[in-house]
């Protein structure tokens, strides 16, 4: 094709935006309604999979004795892991140090100005063992110390974030089916419609002698400036409530140290957000336009 056919197509392909607005609108926003659930399916998966990073790096066993532990029955469980064969390392804190700890993690001091750590916050254990297989029995020993209040094992914690990231897969994977399958119907019915507009300059192009692909491009220009429009919608929707999210849970960097378990940064959300969004919405709905005019214009 020679230039001003190229110029040609692509104006006309945007002046079609306008035949029908009304079913572009619904194209529009049943496209960017899909990437949009599409999209907080990601983020929350890309969360998943940064705390689990950061659950792995820490022991995998954590002992919490009972408040009203006495010192003898910590010494009593200290006694235990020095003794025995399957413990690896193993580290004693205090309630000073967990509390802390737990400041710097969450951030936001000024949440915990006057906040007791003697009544509400035990002594800890964080052991690692040498061998992960013995964790279960390991764990139903010290369950039968005294004063031990609770065994947490990041075994159990990393299992957990596996089914939540295999379920946030799963759903999502059927949510953006439905809305592909929705989409898709619009879109359809959107080139549908056009072509039938246009099918007297269609027939009136084939007896001067207009190629396929000279007719088809408007549609396929059609097709993916709905796609960039719904995919630059639905990336800003998603980013600027990441971004408040992000914010609203995460301590301010000027008052607070930024906490391990913090969400990820929004600028790097974003980008993945806007790449994944552009990239399935222009190649999405493209396809659906090149399929759709073969059969409603017949060329």
């Amino acid at each position: 094709m020679k230039r001003n056919e190229w110029r040609y197509s692509i104006k006309t392909g945007f002046q079609s935006l306008g035949r029908h607005p009304l079913l572009s609108i619904a194209a529009i926003t049943t496209l960017a309604l899909m990437l949009f659930l599409m999209s907080a399916f990601v983020a929350f998966a890309l969360n998943a999979n940064h705390l689990s990073k950061i659950v792995s790096q820490q022991p995998p066993i954590e002992i919490s004795m009972a408040l009203s532990a006495e010192q003898a029955e910590i010494d009593i469980v200290e006694d235990f892991l020095q003794d025995n064969v399957f413990v690896q390392m193993y580290e004693k804190r205090t309630p000073l140090q967990n509390y802390e700890q737990f400041k710097e993690d969450l951030g936001k001091d000024e949440l915990w100005k006057d906040f007791d750590y003697k009544t509400y916050i035990p002594h800890t254990f964080n052991v690692r063992l040498k061998d992960p297989a013995m964790a279960d029995e390991f764990e139903q020993a010290i369950d039968d110390l005294p004063a031990v209040h609770e065994v947490m094992m990041e075994s159990q914690l990393m299992a957990f974030l596996d089914k939540v990231k295999y379920w946030t897969a799963r759903v999502g994977v059927i949510a953006f089916i439905v809305l592909t399958l929705i989409a898709t119907l619009v879109m359809t019915n959107t080139v549908r419609i056009a072509a039938l507009s246009r099918s007297r300059e269609i027939n009136i192009m084939k007896y001067v002698g207009a190629t396929n692909r000279y007719i088809r491009i408007p549609f396929v220009i059609e097709g993916a400036t709905i796609g960039l429009v719904g995919a630059l919608l639905a990336s800003i929707s998603a980013s600027l409530l990441y971004s408040e999210v992000a914010k609203r849970l995460s301590p301010d960097p000027l008052t607070a140290p930024v906490s391990r378990y913090a969400l990820l940064p929004s600028g790097r959300v974003t980008l993945i957000l806007f790449l994944l969004n552009i990239l399935i919405g222009i190649l999405l709905c493209t396809i659906i336009s090149a399929v759709s005019v073969r059969k409603y214009a017949k060329v």
